[in-house]
């Protein structure tokens, strides 16, 4: 999911450009929207222990803590920096829910999740949708996520050579 996440921001110049002439400001707003499906998509894997324990009235005090959340940084933001405050506090809302229904199902269901590589990797998002956000250029967007992409597939290694191994078996496979 944050490869999918920074290779959208890293390309949210190109694909406004392809939409409308009308949009290019929206480009600069888009980066951390896009941290609302990729927190929610990685949320619902970490909250199962929620609903496994059937306590579910949990759900309902995250949401009420990431509203709350979302309420007190668009009153910190929005009059500072406008529409990208809003999104800004949008998306780290969707961090704070996310954090939440990790942390709640893992004290309700233990699995273990290698919670550093979340952490980095929620980091490195939203490092690179702060630069899609404030720095104009197609060149440093682009950039940025690239950096960003190397970093995941570093942090994540193992499970991308297990995939590459897994993959080139089953190409193997399927010629003979």
């Amino acid at each position: 999911m944050y490869l999918f996440g920074i290779i959208l921001i890293g390309l949210k110049d190109i694909t406004f450009l392809l939409s409308s002439k009308n949009c290019g400001d929206a480009a600069y707003i888009a980066p951390f929207l896009i941290l609302m499906p990729v927190m929610y998509s990685i949320s619902e894997v970490t909250v199962v222990g929620i609903n496994f324990k059937k306590k579910t009235y949990w759900h309902m005090v995250i949401t009420v803590v990431s509203a709350l959340a979302n309420y007190i940084g668009n009153t910190l933001l929005v009059p500072i920096l406008g529409g990208k405050g809003a999104v800004i506090s949008t998306g780290l809302s969707y961090i704070v829910f996310f954090a939440m229904g990790a942390i709640i199902s893992e004290k309700l269901y233990p699995v273990k999740y290698d919670i550093s590589k979340i952490v980095v990797g929620n980091i490195v998002m939203v490092a690179v949708a702060l630069i899609g956000t404030f720095i104009r250029g197609m060149t440093v967007s682009i950039l940025s996520a690239a950096v960003g992409i190397l970093v995941i597939l570093w942090l994540h290694k193992s499970e991308v050579k297990s995939l590459f191994s897994t993959f080139k078996t089953e190409f193997l496979a399927s010629k003979n």
